[in-house]
């Protein structure tokens, strides 16, 4: 009877207890249900512009190097919200496609070298013949300027 009764008693006890346990998840899920209620979804984004709005964003993009004439690449990405590895496919690829000419440096900045700059360059090096890489920096550093240019801006009538 000893037996008997022991193993009554552990049958009764793990009843309990997976009772106990299905009623926690119960509760559980419940409270589950009613904080998934308490969120509302009241629109949906998108995930990809429309050709319109991604031309313009390029657009933009190269104005905001053009006229900044030498921009951080960090500053670039966080501006336009890219991160910084697909800011400098962008800029390697208007590159290649001869839209922007520049320079990434290594701290991480983006300078801009217009077609006149570039082609006062080519001229400095083709009217001094062979030049090391010093004298075209320092010819670079008068021949390239760095300062932003002035974005016009559109003023409201009077």
């Amino acid at each position: 009877i000893d037996d008997r009764g022991k193993f009554i008693k552990q049958w009764y006890q793990r009843r309990v207890r997976g009772k106990a346990k299905e009623e926690q998840e119960r509760k559980e899920y419940e409270e589950y249900l009613l904080l998934k209620e308490s969120f509302a979804v009241e629109g949906e984004g998108q995930d990809t512009l429309d050709d319109d709005a991604q031309k313009n964003l390029l657009l933009e993009f190269i104005e905001y190097v053009k006229t900044r004439k030498v921009v951080q690449l960090d500053d670039l990405g966080a501006h336009f919200n890219l991160k910084i590895h697909d800011v400098v496919e962008r800029i390697e690829t208007l590159q290649e496609e001869g839209t922007i000419n520049g320079v990434i440096d290594d701290r991480g900045k983006f300078i801009y070298i217009s077609e006149e700059e570039m082609k006062s360059v080519a001229k400095f090096i083709q009217q001094n013949g062979r030049v090391s890489i010093a004298d075209v920096a320092a010819a670079s550093n008068r021949l390239v300027n760095l300062e932003p240019t002035e974005v016009p801006s559109i003023a409201s009538p009077p």
